[in-house]
């Protein structure tokens, strides 16, 4: 009953807070935004004419126009019936057939549409309600703990950390307190309030950030910022009349990308001290502490190839276009996006290897040893 007191306490006041500071957000919005272009969701009714043919180069895409009748599924004229060319090229390849649904757009109330994408979110929808159908059904209490506290993390992320930056906080700063709320809730939801929970949550907080002083550290030298980004031209054209400070926006989002894996090493040491504590309540600190480094270092090995591979693979574009290319060492090196890659892949790496033994030295500091009344050390 106290649990549900303080969650309750807690959360309503929170989300209170959120709606108040989204509710306030006042920035001007980007001068190439779109006004008046409606986005809905329609299914093709009709193929009118279709030109395509397999591509000379790539014969398993097929390239052309089409000419398509749709009906909308969604809004004020769901029902209506208009016309739309496909156009289906090698890169925006979204060929269509009768019963295709598609996310269309339109300036005048869909007289006539456009073709923008394929309604992709029952997938999406699909796949989020097995992972969550998977967590609930093997980690029953646990796992609905755990999704809920990923839907806070990502409550944070969207209206805290962004509002945050739109109001001028600093990037690093905004970063810290989503990790910190994050990190807190998700251990006191999972293992409620006790050492092992405070062990787990400081070690992850520590491990955390030192993951982005070593990326702050590194892009000031090698001169990394959110600038030399894919994303650097639209985020400064948004940036050029709010308060956002661009600079750092990289660096704190690598402090939120590794807060997960760094909090699965964290808790895993935690937890392995506190059940050896309970075996030998006796133990000294020293040797609980050498034991809790032991285990890191099995755990730290998969979870740095985990992160190092995690981000190799959205990278995956790039590798192969420079394997192909055959590009010199020397210009591949210092290539910007694979340096942000190396850089978020490493720093991430260097924080999880890092929290192994500031968890161990604060686990072992929480959880002493029990002594007898006369201050000796129970055998």
């Amino acid at each position: 009953m106290r649990a549900k007191i303080f969650w309750g306490a807690f959360i309503a006041p929170f989300v209170l807070f959120l709606i108040i500071l989204n509710s306030s957000l006042d920035y001007p919005k980007p001068a190439d935004i779109q006004t008046g272009n409606r986005y809905e969701k329609a299914v093709v009714t009709r193929v009118l004419s279709d030109t395509l043919a397999p591509d000379p180069s790539f014969p398993e895409i097929r390239i052309g126009v089409q000419e398509l009748e749709f009906r909308l599924l969604t809004g004020e004229r769901k029902g209506r019936l208009f016309l739309a060319n496909n156009f289906v090229g090698r890169l925006d390849n979204k060929p269509a057939k009768v019963g295709t649904k598609m996310i269309v757009s339109s300036y005048d109330g869909f007289a006539s549409g456009m073709v923008v994408d394929y309604s992709r979110e029952g997938a999406l929808y699909a796949l989020a309600l097995s992972f969550v159908a998977a967590l609930v059904l093997f980690g029953r209490m646990k796992g609905l703990k755990a999704f809920l506290s990923l839907a806070f993390t990502l409550a944070c992320v969207i209206f805290l950390f962004v509002p945050m930056l739109l109001k001028g906080a600093e990037p690093i700063v905004a970063a810290a307190v989503v990790v910190s709320l994050s990190t807190a809730v998700t251990m006191l939801a999972l293992n409620g309030l006790g050492r092992k929970s405070a062990a787990a949550a400081c070690g992850c907080v520590a491990g955390t950030f030192l993951a982005g002083g070593a990326a702050l550290l590194a892009g000031r030298i090698a001169h990394i910022s959110t600038y030399t980004t894919a994303e650097a031209e639209n985020l400064i054209f948004i940036a050029q009349n709010t308060q956002l400070h661009l600079h750092d926006v990289l660096f704190a989002g690598i402090v939120i990308a590794s807060s997960g894996a760094v909090m699965d090493v964290s808790m895993s040491i935690a937890s392995s001290m506190s059940e050896m504590r309970a075996l030998d309540p006796a133990m000294p600190s020293a040797a609980l502490m050498r034991s809790g480094l032991n285990i890191g270092r099995d755990i730290t090995g998969t979870m740095a190839n985990t992160l190092i591979l995690a981000f190799t693979g959205s990278g995956i574009n790039t590798v192969l276009m420079v394997f192909m290319y055959q590009m010199p060492y020397l210009r591949i090196i210092n290539m910007n996006s694979l340096a942000v890659e190396i850089l978020q892949g490493l720093s991430g790496s260097i924080g999880l290897v890092l929290s192994v033994p500031a968890t161990a030295a604060i686990a072992a500091r929480l959880m002493p040893p029990k002594q007898s009344e006369d201050g000796s050390i129970q055998s």
